[in-house]
């Protein structure tokens, strides 16, 4: 685990370092176990000088996989944060637990954003047979983003994370 942790330290760090000779500011986290996992990333010595803060919440996902951010408290501020759930059902009307939308508002370097941190349902089971779960996932963001946008028309919004899916 001490490798697989310095491995990850080493690239996030080496993000963006040649245009801000600075490690990212805020950093999409996907396929998370658990909280520990993400503290015991931050503390490491490559990342811990940027003084990074984090937001996790648990998931109903059947793996016990989450979603997370890290984040430079220097330069961006959390003002609100929440999961959107994501109630999906098979055909057989089961509910089918996945990761949930992480929603996380600030403040990035006085710029008021919104981040949303996605990791959609898999292609398990065939690309057009699971398609209808991803649209779900699709219109639970849209809808999300719809409503901070009334709320706030001058909040930035940022989509981020695993679509499990084609640009297109």
């Amino acid at each position: 685990i001490k490798k697989k942790i310095a491995n990850e330290a080493k690239v996030i760090s080496e993000l963006s370092r040649q245009y801000t000779n600075d490690n990212p500011v805020v950093v999409g986290l996907i396929e998370v176990e658990n909280r520990k996992v993400v503290q015991d990333l931050i503390a490491h010595p490559l990342l811990a000088k940027s003084n990074c803060g984090i937001v996790h919440y648990n998931s109903y996902d059947a793996r016990g996989i989450d979603v997370g951010i890290i984040y430079q408290k220097k330069r961006f501020t959390v003002t609100d944060s929440y999961k959107k759930e994501l109630p999906i059902f098979n055909d057989d009307g089961k509910r089918a637990y996945t990761r949930d939308i992480l929603v996380v508002k600030g403040l990035l370097d006085g710029e008021k954003i919104a981040v949303f941190m996605n990791h959609w349902p898999s292609r398990s089971g065939g690309e057009a047979a699971s398609q209808p779960r991803r649209n779900f996932a699709a219109n639970a963001l849209r809808e999300e983003m719809d409503k901070i946008r009334a709320e706030e028309p001058d909040r930035l919004l940022i989509s981020m994370g695993d679509y499990n899916d084609d640009p297109v």
